[in-house]
């Protein structure tokens, strides 16, 4: 029976829950050698340990499996128990189904880890997109929650409130409770928590706020916190805060020291988004030293991932337009930009915060790169109110690139990457060797007149134009005058 390995190993529900909760690896362990080798792959509460062993060493998905599989070998407390450490891992990797058919089966319970579980439904309510029904059970989880006599379930309360506000974007109330989590987990030195109220903390200054100075902060509050822990996922992912900041506000100091302490620590595979946040960050830093393959290298990568969201793949196309931009591929610059501006139009449901930024960004950028290939009407028009409200960056962009002095603190990066590959379009534009008699045929060519027109106005034969015709088709390898003045606007000969 479970009671009687756990009085053998002399460990209570009680303090392997706190050490579980807390996720502080030296406790794990200590907890787990009071086992026999035996018992440590078939009790429960050892099961469990391991669980939470190996999701702070970055194995999500190995921990829930773990978790699941001592749920169902044990009596119904021991079992409410592994289902409070279980549910926030299912909320965090999207499996709300399963966290909701779980949290039906804890409703007939009253004990200790009801507000806990009260805290919850409100999280998944609010990723279910029941916003009444979220503040309804925050409010009850927070009133009760407060007066508990356990730290470690106030800290939790409180996380969970913070989470849930997060998602229902009642976004002060999430900085005010996400504050004061992190504080009280600080308080018990559970450390991995504190790490994990920051990274909310973060969030909100990076995406809502918009302040690279409190962003950095919290981004920083969190690696060390990690740290302590000893979780190395989340002392990666604090690094990855901490390098996006750097890179979409163009400090390539910062980035090179933060990107040299994160090749010290492999990245799991499991830290999808994380990733992400790290190519792109290196894609912005590589152009800004003119290194556009590389840039376009970790783009097409990353690009290539099923598990993609669409405002992160649009990001992928704006950028790589950017980057044949630089090769004067300019068909493929307008054909990524163009595509990147309809994959970011408005959405009608209801999205994520930091998608909702990284959809607006990638129009951004992909505006900008239409109006600089000289399809100026489309790009304007992606730049709407709806997107650019102000119109700050309508009147920042322009044919040459975009004002990186006036750019937002949080978008220099983008803005350097951009001017960059307009410089390295500059330099690699083709030497087409018009003489300056075809040079006044060409520019002559838009206003639609005939031939005869033009040879009139410039005091030359019919013939002698014609000639100079045939020419400046060979020299823009066109067939005809529509191309040719495409070719010539591609070129930079005239806006």
């Amino acid at each position: 029976m479970l009671n009687d390995r756990t009085v053998e190993s002399g460990i209570t529900l009680e303090q392997f829950y706190e050490a579980a909760a807390i996720g502080r690896r030296q406790s794990i362990d200590e907890l787990l050698m009071r086992f026999p080798a035996s018992e440590r792959i078939r009790d429960p509460i050892a099961i469990g340990l391991r669980a939470m062993k190996a999701v702070t060493g970055g194995d999500v998905h190995g921990g829930i499996a773990l978790l699941k599989r001592a749920a169902t070998h044990c009596d119904a407390r021991t079992r409410r128990y592994l289902l409070d450490l279980l549910l926030p891992l299912l909320v965090n990797t999207n499996a709300l189904d399963e966290a909701s058919r779980l949290l039906a089966d804890t409703e007939s319970y009253d004990d200790q880890l009801e507000p806990a579980f009260e805290a919850m439904r409100a999280v998944v309510s609010a990723r279910q997109g029941d916003d009444a029904r979220s503040v309804a059970y925050a409010k009850a989880a927070l009133d009760s929650g407060r007066t508990s006599d356990n730290p470690v379930i106030v800290g939790r309360v409180l996380m969970r409130a913070a989470s849930s506000a997060f998602f229902r974007e009642d976004l002060e109330e999430a900085q005010e409770r996400a504050l004061e989590a992190a504080r009280w987990h600080e308080r018990i030195d559970s450390h991995r928590n504190a790490a994990t109220s920051y990274s909310f903390l973060y969030v909100i200054a990076h995406t809502w706020l918009g302040d690279p100075d409190v962003a950095r902060f919290y981004a920083r509050r969190m690696t060390m916190s990690a740290h302590l822990a000893e979780d190395v996922g989340l002392e990666n992912t604090g690094l990855v805060y901490q390098l996006e900041t750097a890179a979409e506000g163009g400090d390539s100091r910062r980035f090179g020291s933060i990107r040299a302490r994160l090749l010290a620590n492999p990245m799991s595979e499991q830290y999808f988004r994380e990733r992400y946040s790290y190519v792109l960050a290196e894609a912005l830093s590589a152009g800004w030293t003119g290194r556009f393959d590389i840039a376009r290298a970790g783009l097409l990568s990353i690009r290539q991932s099923e598990d993609l969201p669409l405002a992160e793949r649009a990001m992928c196309e704006a950028m790589l337009a950017v980057v044949a931009l630089t090769t004067w591929q300019l068909d493929d610059a307008r054909v990524l930009a163009r595509r990147a501006i309809g994959m970011t139009s408005e959405r009608s449901q209801k999205e994520a915060l930091f998608e909702s930024r990284g959809r607006r960004l990638a129009r951004i950028v992909a505006a900008a790169v239409c109006i600089i290939v000289g399809d100026t009407i489309r790009g304007r028009r992606a730049l709407s109110r709806k997107v650019d409200p102000e119109q700050r960056f309508a009147a920042i962009i322009g044919p040459d690139g975009m004002d990186e002095y006036r750019t937002p603190s949080l978008m220099r990066g983008y803005a350097r990457f951009i001017n960059n590959g307009v410089r390295a379009a500059a330099l690699s534009r083709p030497q087409i060797g018009l003489t300056e008699a075809e040079m006044e045929v060409l520019n002559a060519l838009p206003d639609g007149s005939t031939l005869a027109t033009i040879a009139s106005s410039l005091g030359k034969s019919r013939k002698t134009v014609e000639k100079q015709v045939s020419s400046i088709y060979s020299k823009l390898q066109v067939t005809n005058r529509a191309q040719a003045v495409r070719r010539a606007r591609d070129l930079g000969i005239f806006g």
